[in-house]
Formats: C-alpha cells, structure tokens, sequence
C-alpha cells in the first residue's frame, strides 16, 4: 500500500510535531497519565497512582481539570488511559481532538472507551456501557473471548518485542471499520486501507487463537493519521499491576506506542514468476516518527521449508527503487522474509511470498464435479463445508497488493479447521484487472494462477466470481443488453477461462448475487435507451397482436401504439392504481428480465465452454432471486449448480434450501452468515454464541435438497465501511476464531463422514407448487407468505419432507403422491393444465383458495369446467370455520391487511371444501386460503388431513421443531432444527432402517444424524 500525497503531507506534519530525539530512551516525560483518586473500575482492575508513577517515571499524572492542557502540550507524545474500559465525559472533546491530531494511545484493561464517567458533589460515577464514543474511534463494539486459563501465551512473532507474559480472565475483541471511505461509487466497494489492526498477543488453545488481550492500531489516513493506539483490551488479573514484569510490560508498551504509526511491506511486484525471470521486490515504509539511528532491511528469500538454504541482502531506507533478486533454480514457494532493522535491533518482521509457475502442479489434484445433487471430488460425494477466502492482509484488495504468504497461511488454518472450499473472486475494481477491450492484464492473471496455486498446495478446491451484484459495463451503457459491455464481459471472462481452463479442482461463479439494473437488488427498469428498444422488441415476440397486449394490460389500444415505455415506479407500487396507473405490466417486465439474464448466463456458458473448459459454472444468487428477483428458476438450465445465499430470511431457513433447488440441478447454500442485529442503542442484540446458534440452524439446512454450505466470511472484512458488513466472518480482525468458528469446524467432521453416502437421494413425496403469476406481481409478498408458510407446516409442524418447483419450471414437476397449491390466487394457463394432467394421470392435488386470475389478473373461470358450482369473492371477513373429513377448525382467522387484499371461494352447496376425483387422481380444494390464515395450525390441519387420506400416516405435532429425513441407496439423514425456546428429547423409530434413534436438541439449536441401513450404526453426526 503506496500512501497519498495527501496521508505523506500528514505523516510528515505529525513527524515535526511527535519526534523528539530520544525516542526510545527510558523517559515518559512527554506521557500524560489520566489518574483520578476514587474511580470506580469497569471490566477490569486499576493501577494506583502509585503504580503508575513506578511504571512510568516522569510521567505526568493529570486530573480532569489538567488533562485538557496536557493534552494540547506540543510536548505530549502518549495518552495513557489505566482505568480499564472508563474514559471521563467531561475530557472526551479534549481526547478526541488529542486523537485527530495523530497522538498516540495506551489504553490499560476493559473495553476502550465504553464506560463514560462524570463527577457531582457525591464523587464520580460510571454510566452504563455504550458505544456512542467508541463508534467515533471506528469501533463498532467489543466481543468476549476467552481467559488466558488454560491457553498458552504467544506473542506475534512478526513483532519481537520479547514481551513479559501475562494473564488474563477475558479478553475484548473489537468488532472495527478499518476504512473510512470507498474506493468505488458502486455497492460492494472494498475501502480503503486507512488503519492497519496487528495483535501482539494471541492465547493459544489447541492450536486455535481464541483471544487477542493486546493489539496495536496504526492510523495512516483514517482521521487520526499518525496515530499509534495499543489497547490491553481484557480484564486483567487482580494482581496484574503488583508485578513487576507488568511494570516491564507496560514500558515496553508505552514505548512502542511513541513510535508512531508505521506502515512496512516488502512484497514481490507479481506473486507468480516464470523460470528464469529475475524476481523484483518492492518496500514501502513510511514513519510518523523519526529514528535515532539509521533503519535498515534485511531480506531474506528462499524455498518453502529450506530456510538455511536463503538469499540475503541489505536495504537501506528509503529504498528508492525495487530490490531485484536472482531467478530461483527450482520450482516452488518462495518465502520473502524481511526483517526493518532500527540499528542492530529487529523492529518488525514482514512476510511475502512468490511462486515459480508449475504447470504440471497447477493442472494437477483433484477434478471438481457436480451430478443432479451433489458435488463430486474425484467423482466422489462432497459434502461441501467452505469459507469465502480472498486475505485476511487487505480482503476485496487481494489482486491490488497480493501477498501469497498471508494466502499460504490463511489456507493452511481453513484447511487444518477441516473445510474443504474456499470460494473467491472480485467484488470490486475490474477497471484494474483488463483493459478497455476486457482483455485481462498479464498481472491479473499471474495473481489468480499464484491464488490456485495456494489453493492447491492446501487441498482447497475453489469457486471463483467473476462479477458482483451488476456486471462491470467496461465503457458500455447497459450490463446485460448493450452489446459492447457483453462482448468486453465475454472477452475478460473467456480469457480468463482459456487460461486456467484445465484446472481440475476449479468451478466459476459468473455474478455475486445479481440485479438486473443500477438499482441494486431491486427489480426495477434502467430506464436507458438500450433497454426501452430490447423491451419494445421482446413485447413485439411475445405479443405480435398490440390489441391483445392492450386488453392484458387493461389499457387503450393507443397506449400500447408506438414505443412502449418500460414501467414506471409508480407501477412497483401496490397502491399505484389509485394514483391512475396500474400495475399489470410489472409481471411482463419480471419476465422479460428473467429472459434477458438468462441469455447473458448462456452467452457466457458457451464463451466458457469454447475455451474447452468442462469446469462447473453457477450464478451465485441470493434469497432476492426467489422473491422479485432474478431467478434460477430461468437460468437453471445453463449452470451446473444453483445456489442461494441464506442472509435476511432467518425464520424461513428451511424455505431458502427448498426454493435454491432446481430440478436436476445440485443446490449449494454458496454464502450464509449473519447479518448485524442493533439495538436501537447501537448495541448488539445477540451474544457471540446466540449468533453462533443461529449459524448452526443455517449450516444445518444447507443439506436439506443441498450439498452443504460455504460461509461468508473467513476473515471478518474489516476494509469496509458498511457498518453491516465489518462484523461478518469466522475470525475477528485480530484473528482470533469467534463461536461460529468452531460450528464450522465441527461440520466439517460431520461432512467428511457422511460424503461417501450422498448418493441418489430419494425424491421427497411431496410438492409444493409456487405461482409466479403471483410473485411477480405487486401483491407478491403474499405469495411468498404463502409458500413460507406451506413449508413451514410440512416440515416443523408434520415432519413430512417436501420439495418445491416454481412455475416456470412444472414440466419438471415429476410423480409426487401430493402437489399442494398454497394461496396461489393467480395462475398462468398452461400450469393449471399441467397440474389437472398431473391429477388425471393419478396425482393428488391439493388447491387452497382460488385460482381464479392469471397472470394480468384478469378473472378466468376454471371451476365450472370441472363441474363445481362457486364464486370467487373478496375476502372481508376476520373469522371463518372449516370442516374438512374430520377436521374441524372453528376460527380461521385473517388479518386486516389480508382482509383488503384476498378472495376466497364461496362454494354453491355452502361447504367450504370439495374432494373431486379427476380421470386417475384426486383433487381437493378448500375455499380459504389458509396458508395466510393468521392461524398457523390451519394450513398443518388441512395437510395432515389429506396426507392420512392418503397413507401417509404422517402424525400432527405443531411444536415448531424440523425432522426432516433424507433416503439414500445406503443410509438415511435426519436433519433436526428446533426454533422454539425450550430444549427438547426426541426418541423415534426410523422406519427406513430400522433404528431406534434418541436425540437431545437444545433449544435453537440443530442436530443431525446420519444412519447405515445396513449396520443400523450413526455413521456421522452432529448437534448430539
């Protein structure tokens, strides 16, 4: 990272400003101490005064009242703040202009700054934890991680400061933006690398990092630039300060924090070199403060594992110009270590590292595949337990400032953890990676081949994404309908493909979770000329006669003569037919772009497959695309896999697993995570382990119709400034593993025992049918409710797994014993002829409230054709009664809202359910449409009646807990989720095996169990 002219401006301001010459002498005589008689401690014990003055000779020691002043000393070098988690009120201006102008920071003990304390007559007094100062300083909150009990004390080793050791009872993690602004004017922008988060200790735990008590923030251009911040975030131990090797801590702190920030790196220019290329290295140092003594470099460079067979060199800094290093003779990993020497002093260590091309290694490993279910290595079953990886050094900057050291070492802990994907890709800055044509720069690709390389030395498969959330336009007007920007797309993306087309462990992922306009992640126009002609010609195919078009619409044949505008927003809106202007075309306009994206997906399928590339390709959509936005439902049949991204619908978990799958197509839940939850006080509302719950319930559906999971974020991406975004990932920015850390790692044991079963899993009998009549129009909100609510019933309330097709997709509808149509009230013709050819063939169909209207809502008669005497009606009444066989509900009941927006049936004979035999099969339909019923037993009455009806026998236990059980050739899997508050003991008797099985599943919590039908033995297991 090169810094501004602007941040060299500041450096050199601060530099004048905090670089007296004996900057690492023993003195603390330009240290401002706050110390107050009488404080009241928060989170962690206190030094005296006492104490202080023996651990900071020289040190002024300030009040309240003299802190200001102190503070606004050109002579004052290091804050120091020794009560823990308290900073006083009424000195936060004066802290925080001291801070703006890059002074340097020690804070002892707590949760910095999260505790304000002010003083009255009665003394001083502590307010309650708060992150309203905390937030102004990037620091979002702090989480809880373990005590040094039990873990051993490492230092960092690219900092040997020879720190004396010491304990602790809880450390503070915290959750930080390291950005203060985008590099991009586009969603998803990565930020910029404004401060830089080192921990200096680590307790060690088995080999995991689960806690961080002391790490150090370097600010470059964040505000506070110049500034160094060394935070002892714990709760010490009592006796913490009664040590003298605390005494001798705390100096060697003090001290560091003097320096200043300081910004080193020595990487190679690229991170992949052919043989015999001579290998050119640059260094980056910039100070806000002045050495002493002369600095130096001391380079090391040499073969992975070989560390006595190395090339040295000295570079003396500044260093103007790169260092040039003689070609390797071999093959391989080279480590670049580079020691910043202050005198004969190592004052940092800095890692990087390049690889010699291998393409006989790169094009070796495993072959990545899928089949109609399930991912495949070697043409073996995976279940897939993945992190999304790009560096845990710089996050979406990865291409910019690659550093195969930090990718080497991040993949070595992912893969230890047991995962076994990595999903990458860019999410920000194409303009970097090609040229005006597409055509990717010789750099970009030399850094994805040194990436693959990384990936293979550690056994990762990887997943690589093209594009994020709208494709890059490259100098053209319209992402996927102007012709120039797809040619460039095409360009950069065959090659890229054409170079790395024989890598067997690699799949590509075409977009990050797709729009299909600049509105992002709503269906909505772009309004721009390109897109009003593709319009215009795609109404002229699907509607050659414009009289018809006008009836459909519901408008005057002249409003539809000419150029036909694209709809406005006004349209989007429900109320819209109130202002004068209907909504019918919004159904026309999700179908046309449904069919454009589409076309982009298998424009680039075949850009792909001319590069004679047979690597799995996929679209990684999110839980958008199954409401109002693109849809694989339209694009299935150019990818190999389908995907969902499991974010917002917490409560429909098991709705975003059934949606994704698409038929013959394996299902990845390709990112799932969690998304932040405040209060309105800026506090989190969930604990580390409650979001680590909530994770397992989303891990464990990824194997309902899926093939498992890969999780957002290994690394929390601390480089944005997305508040959302920062607290997302399995490791804090100080590297330490937070709770969901260890649910993955536990998966990735339940997955490497149940892979070799995944085979041929047998179809669920039962379907669920979704109108996109309905969902694309803008009452489609209702119809989703419905279908969440339909899945819901069936697999919490009954246990009865089931599968789901979209509309669009019902001649793949296969032979299930049931079909249910849950509150469709509008349908296309030719799916309701599919469905009455399903039932004569010998389905079963169940239908719930009318289905009376298509596509344009316009109200056609499909009762009378099957002899049933009825009206549809608007639904105005709250409470209704149904008497279904020998169900009886006496109060269904629908809500306002509802109430102003549904029809139901009225049946002629005044029952309100009919059972018909059609041709082989049965027809049942009941006149409510009860899967929006605000009483959530209706729907699960009327299904469990039907399902008993039919054999199923399937047993009624409204208790919001998921079984779900999945047949294969060789085993059995129940998948168990409970989403109610109490902890529960299942004990059942598998049918398909045979096996008595007993579970105890926490509330909240999931659990599954993987059963031999031959042994009867749990072959693989979670939760239990």
């Amino acid at each position: 990272m090169r810094l501004s002219a602007f941040r060299v401006v500041c450096l050199c301001f601060f530099l004048s400003i905090f670089a007296p010459a004996a900057l690492f002498g023993q003195t603390f005589s330009s240290v401002v101490i706050w110390s107050e008689p009488e404080l009241p401690l928060a989170d962690s014990p206190a030094p005296s005064a006492a104490q202080l003055t023996q651990a900071f000779p020289e040190a002024r020691l300030a009040s309240i009242e003299q802190l200001s002043a102190q503070l606004n000393d050109p002579q004052t070098r290091l804050l120091i703040l020794a009560q823990g988690s308290v900073v006083p009120e009424a000195a936060w201006s004066a802290i925080f202009g001291y801070l703006q102008r890059g002074g340097n920071l020690l804070v002892l003990g707590g949760r910095p700054f999260t505790r304000t304390t002010y003083h009255d007559s009665t003394g001083w007094h502590l307010r309650d934890y708060s992150v309203r100062f905390s937030r102004l300083l990037l620091i979002d909150q702090y989480q809880a991680t373990p005590g040094s009990a039990g873990a051993q004390f490492t230092p960092n080793p690219d900092f040997p400061l020879d720190l004396p050791q010491f304990s602790w009872q809880q450390a503070y993690s915290p959750i930080i933006r390291l950005s203060t602004s985008n590099l991009y004017n586009r969603g998803g922008s990565a930020g910029s690398l404004d401060v830089r988060l080192d921990p200096l200790v680590w307790g060690v735990t088995e080999n995991r990092r689960l806690s961080a008590p002391l790490i150090e923030l370097d600010h470059f251009s964040s505000g506070f630039d110049g500034g160094r911040w060394i935070f002892l975030s714990a709760e010490l131990s009592t006796n913490f300060y009664a040590s003298p090797e605390s005494s001798a801590l705390l100096r060697k702190l003090a001290l560091r924090a003097m320096q200043g920030a300081e910004e080193f790196t020595v990487r190679p220019t690229v991170p992949l070199y052919l043989p015999g290329e001579p290998i050119e290295l640059e260094t980056i140092f910039n100070s806000s403060a002045k050495s002493a003594t002369p600095l130096a470099v001391e380079l090391s460079v040499y073969l992975e594992g070989k560390p006595d067979d190395k090339q040295t060199s000295t570079i003396t800094l500044p260093a103007n110009s790169a260092t040039i290093v003689p070609a390797p003779k071999s093959k391989g990993l080279f480590i670049i270590e580079a020691r910043l020497l202050d005198g004969s002093t190592t004052r940092q260590i800095y890692h990087s590292a390049f690889w010699i091309r291998d393409e006989a290694y790169l094009r070796s490993g495993p072959r990545l595949s899928v089949n109609a279910d399930y991912f495949q290595l070697d043409d073996k079953p995976l279940a897939v337990i993945g992190t999304t990886y790009m560096s845990s050094e710089v996050q979406r900057l990865y291409f910019d400032h690659p550093n195969v050291y930090v990718w080497n070492r991040d993949m070595a802990l992912i893969h230890a953890a047991g995962l076994n994907m990595i999903r990458t890709g860019w999410w920000t800055g194409w303009d970097k990676f090609c040229d005006e044509t597409g055509r990717p720069y010789d750099r970009t690709l030399r850094t994805l081949e040194a990436y693959l390389m990384s990936a293979r030395k550690n056994g990762l498969p990887v997943q690589f994404t093209f594009f994020a959330f709208l494709p890059e336009v490259l100098g053209g007007a319209n992402a996927y309908l102007d012709s120039q920007a797809v040619r460039k797309q095409q360009t950069l993306v065959g090659s890229v493909v054409g170079h790395f087309h024989d890598v067997p462990f690699l799949a590509w992922d075409l977009i990050n979770e797709p729009s299909f306009s600049k509105q992002l992640w709503r269906m909505r126009p772009n309004q721009d000329p390109i897109e009003l002609a593709a319009w215009n010609a795609w109404l002229s195919q699907k509607y050659p006669d414009r009289a018809a078009l006008a009836a459909a619409w519901n408008v005057p044949p002249d409003a539809v003569a000419g150029t036909i505008s694209l709809p406005s927003e006004l349209e989007f809106d429900p109320r819209g037919m109130y202002a004068g202007t209907n909504s019918l075309r919004v159904y026309d306009y999700a179908e046309f772009a449904q069919d454009k994206f589409a076309g982009w997906v298998r424009g680039m399928r075949e850009v792909i497959h001319a590069a004679d590339s047979t690597q799995p390709i996929t679209v990684g959509q999110d839980e958008g695309g199954f409401m109002d936005r693109l849809s694989p439902a339209f694009f299935a049949p150019y990818v190999d896999f389908t995907t969902n991204h499991s974010w917002w619908q917490d409560d429909h978990l098991l709705w975003d697993s059934l949606v994704a799958k698409q038929p013959g197509r394996t299902m990845l839940i390709q990112e799932t995570g969690l998304q932040r939850q405040l209060n309105l006080d800026e506090t989190s509302r969930l604990t580390p382990d409650q979001e680590a719950s909530l994770f397992e319930r989303k891990i464990a559906l990824s194997f309902v119709q899926g093939s498992g999971a890969i999780e957002w974020l290994w690394n929390t991406n601390s480089y944005m400034t997305e508040g959302n975004e920062v607290p997302i990932g399995a490791l804090h920015a100080d590297a330490t593993e937070k709770p969901e850390a260890t649910v993955l790692r536990n998966f990735a044991k339940f997955a490497a025992a149940a892979s070799p079963y995944l085979k041929n899993p047998k179809q669920p009998d039962v379907a669920v049918v979704t109108s996109q009549a309905a969902q694309f129009s803008v009452l489609g909100g209702l119809q989703l409710e419905a279908q969440q609510n339909a899945v819901r019933a069936l697999g919490y309330d009954l246990h009865q797994p089931c599968y789901v097709i979209a509309e669009s997709q019902i001649d793949k509808l296969g032979s299930p014993k049931l079909v249910i149509l849950p509150a469709a009230q509008a349908l296309r013709e030719s799916t309701w002829q599919a469905l009455l050819a399903y039932v004569k063939n010998g389905g079963n169909l169940l239908v719930t409230g009318p289905v009376s209207r298509d596509e344009h809502w316009h109200v056609v008669d499909r009762l009378s054709p099957l002899g049933v005497k009825a009206r549809t009606e608007p639904l105005t009444a709250h409470a209704m009664m149904l008497y279904f066989g020998t169900l009886a509900l006496p109060s269904i009941s629908f809500d306002q809202h509802k109430q102003q927006l549904l029809e139901y049936l009225r049946f002629a004979d005044g029952s309100n359910a009919k059972e018909l035999s059609l041709g082989n099969g049965k027809l049942f339909w009941i006149s409510y449409p009860l899967e929006l019923a605000e009483t959530p037993v209706a729907a699960a009455g009327v299904y469990n009646t039907i399902l008993d009806k039919l054999g199923f026998h399937v047993g009624f236990q409204p208790f919001s807990t998921l079984i779900y059980p999945i047949e294969f050739p060789g085993a059995v899997l129940y998948i168990l989720e409970s989403e109610t508050d109490r902890d529960a003991d299942f004990s059942f008797h598998d049918p398909i095996s045979g096996r008595e099985l007993s579970i105890h599943l926490p509330a909240q919590h999931a659990a599954l169990a993987l059963i031999d039908k031959h042994t009867k033995q749990i072959v693989a297991k979670y939760g239990f």
